[in-house]
């Protein structure tokens, strides 16, 4: 922005404090705001890959060793039904909170080293499924996955 010099009566001029026009400086600030609103790249949502099985039944399912292996149901209210090895009675079936599921794989971990030598190198380490119920919320899912890796399960499918 221009100023006019104007002189006074006397010939003279009158000096005033110098002055700073900032006009350009908020037509800077502007610039630099919309460059950085069109260059930045917002978060992409992260989420977990899940495999699902097949609907197909293989011709030689995978065995598993009911002595190492831990099935969880996930339910409503953040409930887990479990059971170890092969449900073969309703009586065998437990129930716990979400919150204990790191206790009860600890404590099945333990179980399964204690196995006798007879047993293969692969039935001294833990096998979980997980079977989430129609109406599991899907926090309760990510929390059990989770868990897996928090506890170093080397086998977990989800049924």
């Amino acid at each position: 922005m221009a100023d006019l010099n104007i002189p006074l009566k006397n010939g003279k001029r009158k000096s005033l404090a110098p002055r700073i026009d900032l006009t350009p400086l908020v037509d800077l600030g502007f610039l630099l705001i919309t460059f950085f609103m069109y260059t930045t790249t917002m978060t992409k949502p992260r989420s977990i890959d899940l495999r699902l099985p097949t609907t197909e039944i293989p011709p030689n399912p995978t065995a598993f060793i009911a002595e190492s292996t831990i099935t969880l149901i996930l339910a409503n209210n953040h409930r887990i039904f479990y059971y170890y090895g092969i449900l073969e009675n309703p009586d065998q079936l437990l129930i716990s909170d979400c919150n204990k599921i790191r206790a009860i794989l600890m404590d099945k971990k333990k179980q399964v080293a204690t196995l006798p030598a007879k047993y293969s190198a692969e039935a001294h380490k833990l096998h979980v499924l997980i079977k989430p119920n129609n109406n599991c919320i899907y926090d309760d899912i990510v929390k059990v996955f989770d868990e897996m890796i928090i506890t170093d399960v080397p086998y977990y499918t989800m049924i």
